[in-house]
């Protein structure tokens, strides 16, 4: 009894607590530790940066969010070099993953 009483009172505070976050447009995670940072402006964007450390491929990078994970707590870092010429995709890097920091409000 004194059991089923307790977890009446639990689940009454969860739903208070998840009435207050809902207002609040924020969840428990963001209240206690911050929003992520804005994603950048040119997301998915590739962006050249010049030659590579030869001189004869053009390096090119972007950012993206990872599939399907429009919260995610971290970016995916692509880079690829180019011939300036004709353009062909030379080389690829691995993808790297990117942490995305918490601001506070």
């Amino acid at each position: 009894m004194l059991g089923l009483v307790v977890f009446i009172a639990l689940l009454f505070w969860a739903g208070v607590f998840a009435i207050l976050f809902a207002a609040q447009g924020t969840n428990p995670l963001e209240l206690l530790f911050g929003r992520y940072e804005p994603l950048p402006l040119d997301l998915g964007t590739w962006k050249e940066l010049g030659m590579d450390e030869q001189g004869r491929l053009v390096r090119e990078e972007r950012s993206l969010l990872p599939p399907g994970r429009a919260s995610a707590g971290y970016l995916l870092h692509q880079v690829r070099y180019r011939d300036p010429a004709t353009r062909e995709i030379m080389r690829v890097e691995l993808e790297q993953r990117i942490r995305r920091r918490r601001v506070r409000a």
